[in-house]
């Protein structure tokens, strides 16, 4: 029975519920919350949920931050009402990496975790974790970014052309969204850090680890964060209601009119979600490579 983890299973409910009680999760996304969910978190590595956990807390949170005043700014579902925010698709353009991450964990390092300690080996151990950090910080860093960046009290500026552009512009950035990414990041690798201090007794020996998860969370935070921008200013396509002076989110019901413009030069070939796991991947597979190297 402890193979099941019900303990998991039922963290895992509970988020999932409390996600769609609060409006992040849509009635698709609960459920993909709930399995995704079960997945980091049926494991003897604690690791894996808790990142997940803090990552799930510290975006739903940033999401309800002035979220009346960003409803002003951007046309998509109530972010205070449920079923109105992140459908299936978007929790798992936001996990994938992660979950897997936690399953090959489970499944085929788990037998040899109190051998060498998780990550002070150098085998495939410690690649699965850089990999799981690269990812969560990315993920954070976007959703701060988003969510955060846009209360800067200036315009964003367009990444590649540096000319002032509509707050939730794709591709705009700001000092204050490129900060809380960057915060983000390092967020991601204190919970691991901390985590693993706890968890594993044989990384108390040496602490470079801990520096290397700080320093390579908030790398990866700022750069998935610089990614993302690049592909919504190039592959993502940006519409602006004239009418309501509204940024149109993938979730709007509103996707033309005479009033509504394209904002930019961004190809309609990704949407955010698309995106959202492109960056992913990338920063992800960064982490794998920098876990491996060593």
């Amino acid at each position: 029975m402890s193979a099941l983890y019900p303990g998991g299973a039922l963290i895992a409910v509970g988020l999932a519920g409390h996600g769609y009680r609060k409006g992040s999760l849509s009635p698709s996304g609960a459920i993909a919350a709930l399995l995704v969910g079960y997945g980091h978190l049926a494991n003897p590595l604690k690791l894996f949920g808790t990142t997940m956990i803090v990552f799930y807390l510290l975006g739903s949170r940033a999401t309800k931050v002035k979220a009346a005043y960003k409803a002003t700014l951007e046309d998509g579902p109530d972010p205070t009402k449920p079923g109105g925010n992140r459908d299936a698709i978007q929790v798992l353009s936001n996990s994938l990496p992660s979950l897997l991450a936690a399953l090959a964990y489970r499944f085929y390092v788990s037998q040899n975790i109190f051998r060498t300690g998780p990550i002070s080996s150098n085998g495939l151990s410690r690649s699965l974790i850089f990999f799981a950090l690269g990812h969560f910080s990315n993920c954070l860093a976007d959703t701060l970014a988003s969510e955060l960046g846009i209360l800067s009290s200036s315009p964003p500026c367009h990444i590649l052309t540096m000319r002032p552009v509509p707050k939730g512009t794709n591709g705009g950035v700001s000092p204050l969204g490129l900060g809380v990414s960057a915060l983000g990041g390092l967020i991601m690798g204190l919970t691991m850090v901390v985590d693993l201090l706890i968890e594993d007794p044989m990384s108390r020996n040496d602490y470079g680890w801990a520096l290397e998860l700080l320093v390579f969370g908030t790398f990866a935070g700022l750069a998935g964060s610089v990614l993302d921008s690049i592909l919504g200013a190039t592959l993502q396509q940006t519409l602006f209601s004239e009418r309501d002076h509204k940024i149109l989110t993938d979730l709007s019901t509103r996707r033309s009119g005479d009033d509504i413009k394209p904002i930019g030069f961004g190809l309609n070939i990704l949407s955010n979600s698309g995106v959202n796991f492109v960056c992913g991947w990338v920063l992800a597979s960064v982490g794998w490579w920098y876990g491996s190297r060593v």
